[in-house]
């Protein structure tokens, strides 16, 4: 019986040890880019978050591209996104999506 009690008591201390773990994040914090970004995701999985969540709340938004990088650079990768259609551009989250066709949807 006496190792069956130490048994529960080691048991019990575990469980009072374990319970109470609370999470250190809120929600709004897990979805910011800073902190996605930092913990794995890409600048555009987190663009594409932010992007999201403002357009739900009626916010407008700056990209990450332009807080990131100068006007030379933005420069360079429009102009290769022009001759690489394969690659992928700010068009793709930042155009207005209309119901009849366009030429820039080409």
């Amino acid at each position: 019986m006496g190792v069956m009690r130490r048994n529960l008591l080691v048991l019990a201390l575990f469980s009072l040890l374990v319970i109470p773990t609370m999470a250190a994040v809120t929600p709004d914090q897990e979805i910011s880019p800073e902190y996605m970004i930092n913990y794995g995701y890409s600048e555009a999985a987190a663009e594409q978050v932010m992007i999201q969540k403002n357009r739900i709340q009626g916010n407008s938004s700056e990209p990450l591209y332009e807080q990131k990088h100068n006007k030379f650079v933005r420069f360079f990768r429009n102009w290769y996104s022009y001759l690489d259609p394969a690659q992928d551009n700010d068009e793709r989250y930042h155009h207005d999506i209309k119901m009849s066709p366009h030429y820039t949807d080409l």
